[in-house]
């Protein structure tokens, strides 16, 4: 059993104007491209990354269809989501829950890696 922190988060994409659906690598732990950057260097790159219920959802997805949890070795920071502080969201799987933590957006470190969104699809 989880919880989510009691911050706000917000995200750059939600379903607010519609529904929507995004494509990410089909990887098991987050994509290793981002490992040793910060949410401020992926920000300058013009990174669309993860969001915080994205990765919730591909979690549920990938736990539907294989068994099995996301992110057993490393992080994945939710570069597309902050909290009310301005902090990133970041999840992983580790002694048997999820977990949901955060991180200064200047924080990089080799197994804290982002999520990049490759395509987005918009259901109107």
């Amino acid at each position: 059993m989880w919880t989510l922190p009691d911050e706000i988060v917000e995200s750059e994409r939600t379903a607010e104007n519609g529904h929507y659906a995004v494509w990410v690598r089909a990887r098991v732990e987050a994509d290793d491209e981002f490992k040793n950057l910060s949410a401020n260097d992926l920000k300058k790159q013009g990174h669309k990354g993860i969001t915080l219920e994205e990765r919730l959802v591909l979690e549920l997805f990938y736990f539907w269809k294989s068994g099995k949890h996301l992110d057993i070795q490393n992080v994945t920071l939710c570069a597309g989501s902050r909290y009310s502080d301005g902090n990133v969201p970041n999840v992983n799987w580790n002694d048997d829950k999820l977990n949901v933590n955060w991180y200064n957006t200047g924080n990089a470190n080799d197994n804290l890696r982002s999520r990049e969104e490759v395509s987005k699809r918009i259901f109107r």
